[in-house]
């Protein structure tokens, strides 16, 4: 009897592993590495390419040119304010560029033509407090603005369009 339970067991040992009980972690654990390329791969197509753009809509083709005055200076007024502070661009220069948007009740998608421009410094005026909502820094640095102007032009539905130019200072 006991040359039997060794054998049993020598024979349980040697003969094939019981994998059981790794199924379902390791098919788990290949399922989330899948999920992570498929996220690499969808982050890849849509942000280094530019497709995940969404296009906004708007109520009113008076309302879409002034979102594109904002969307102007949150998307490019950084780069170019940043550059005219290190002296890259001159005064008067401009850069174009076009979004689309979409009416609440219309159909199709409209263009919405941008156009911000640098136009150079605008001193302080005396009187004014340092103190200030937009500025070119804090107050001891910088004793002037940095001025753009940026103009949004829309075209909708049946020839409407709409002009919006706005200043900025900064």
């Amino acid at each position: 009897m006991e040359s039997n339970r060794t054998g049993h067991r020598f024979k349980k040992l040697s003969g094939k592993i019981d994998s059981r009980g790794i199924a379902l972690p390791s098919a788990l654990l290949i399922g989330v590495f899948a999920l992570l390329v498929l996220t690499g791969i969808y982050f890849a197509l849509t942000k280094l390419f530019g497709s995940s753009q969404t296009i906004k809509t708007y109520s009113s083709v008076r309302d879409a040119a002034a979102g594109g005055v904002h969307y102007a200076i949150a998307t490019r007024g950084f780069d170019i304010y940043n550059r005219a502070l290190n002296g890259e661009i001159s005064d008067g220069h401009c850069e174009n560029f076009n979004i689309q948007f979409r009416l609440q009740n219309a159909t199709g998608v409209f263009d919405n033509n941008i156009q911000i421009c640098y136009t150079g410094r605008g001193e302080f005026k005396t009187g004014f407090a340092k103190e200030r909502v937009i500025g070119s820094g804090t107050a001891g640095v910088f004793e002037y603005w940095l001025l753009f102007t940026i103009i949004s032009e829309t075209t909708g539905p049946q020839g409407t369009r709409s002009r919006v130019e706005a200043v900025y200072a900064r």
